[in-house]
């Protein structure tokens, strides 16, 4: 199997990450802070260690600023149902948000009586559109705003820094929360300038762990109202949560055998280092845009390339879709998946994004997302089954 679905999960994982898994259950599988037990020790040892290692690579202010999830749509929850808005207030989301963030927003939109408004993208250049977003904040001051680091679909990524400069300026109280889940880690973010309050993160995306661990970065001095209260091996003679960072949000028992499995991942990380990381996949995806735009009846979907003939990095993550004149997205999915390779058709949970690309009534599109395991080979193989796809 060629598996070509990365945004969906990395896969496979460093070999690493499977040593230190088995390890994990094998030979030290406590519960971390609770007890004093050796293994509870060695557990919580090693969570602290995932921790500090967490806040190094995504750049977090501190280390107990790393607050983690079991998944990042569990820690989008929790920074948009904790930003306590109220009837009146305005939440601003990018076209581009995937329904971990758009149905929790839905959902104060029903409940809360909130305003929600879409950043302006202009459909000519993929570019935001700062001018009518500017005079959009001033008209209506953000209270949220939500803005992907990288679009799941078609791998654009807008200007975060500028939206959320925009969106302090219209409102210095405004939140601004970040969607690193495709990104995190290989495409840093500055977390200590009071931009961004919020960064999520997925283990098992970017940073190449198992599943099951995820989180957010609080980077600012902004803290979200909690919604999942618990025990936390802390302060247990209070029914009342703990104030302190990361205990007030992380109530249940930790997924230990997740951490452990993300601590050796981020280790390899490091160790390969992001820029090696982030040349190799996007090398590898221009190849397949190179190759797959010269093929008769294929539409792609990925940002305008610039005049020097490549798409600039700012831009760009190396996600593509693409669909072929006559085939239906999940047909194309069956028929490459027949041929022993793996992507994605559909919607990708990611509605508006399709509306805004013009892909919602004909079911979506099909994406190709690479990783660091895939290679040139690969590419070549997806394009030479979809030639003969096409030619029939």
């Amino acid at each position: 199997m060629i598996y070509l679905d990365n945004a969906a999960t990395t896969f496979p994982k460093p070999e690493v990450v499977y040593r230190a898994a088995d390890e994990f259950y094998r030979h030290y599988g406590g519960n971390a802070g609770r007890g004093a037990n050796p293994l509870a020790r060695k557990c919580a040892q090693l969570l602290e260690e995932t921790r500090a290692l967490l806040a190094d690579w995504l750049g977090a202010p501190a280390p107990e600023r790393v607050v983690l999830t079991p998944s990042a749509t569990i820690a989008l929850n929790m920074a948009i149902l904790g930003a306590d808005l109220r009837p009146g207030d305005t939440v601003y989301v990018t076209p581009f948000e995937h329904n971990s963030v758009l149905r929790p927003v839905e959902h104060l939109r029903r409940t809360r009586g909130v305003r929600v408004e879409e950043i302006p993208f202009d459909r000519r250049t993929w570019a935001c559109d700062l001018d009518r977003l500017t005079a959009a904040f001033q008209a209506n001051p953000p209270t949220l705003v939500c803005v992907t680091q990288a679009s799941n679909i078609c791998g654009l990524m807008p200007p975060v820094v500028e939206i959320a400069r925009h969106a302090k300026a219209a409102n210095p109280r405004a939140v601004v929360v970040v969607d690193g889940a495709q990104t995190a880690g290989l495409y840093p973010l500055s977390l200590g300038d009071g931009l961004i309050d919020a960064l999520i993160f997925s283990g098992h995306k970017s940073l190449y762990g198992p599943y099951g661990v995820a989180g957010l970065v609080l980077a600012s001095d902004w803290r979200p109202a909690p919604i999942l209260l618990g025990g936390t091996g802390t302060f247990s003679e209070s029914v009342a949560m703990p104030n302190g960072l990361p205990s007030a949000y992380e109530p249940g028992s930790h997924n230990i055998w997740a951490v452990a499995g993300l601590r050796a991942a981020l280790e390899w990380l490091r160790e390969t280092g992001r820029e090696a990381i982030v040349s190799h996949t996007l090398e590898l995806a221009q190849s397949l845009r190179d190759r797959l735009s010269r093929i008769p009846g294929v539409t792609l979907y990925a940002p305008p390339e610039s005049r020097g003939g490549a798409t600039p990095r700012s831009d760009w993550c190396g996600i593509l879709a693409f669909n072929v004149e006559g085939i239906a997205p999940q047909a194309l999915e069956a028929a490459l998946g027949a041929r022993g390779i793996a992507v994605r058709a559909g919607l990708h949970c990611a509605p508006w994004a399709h509306r805004w690309l013009g892909t919602l009534e004909e079911g979506g599109a099909v994406r190709v997302s690479v990783g660091w395991f895939n290679s040139e080979k690969h590419i070549g193989s997806l394009v030479q089954r979809v030639q003969s796809l096409e030619r029939r």
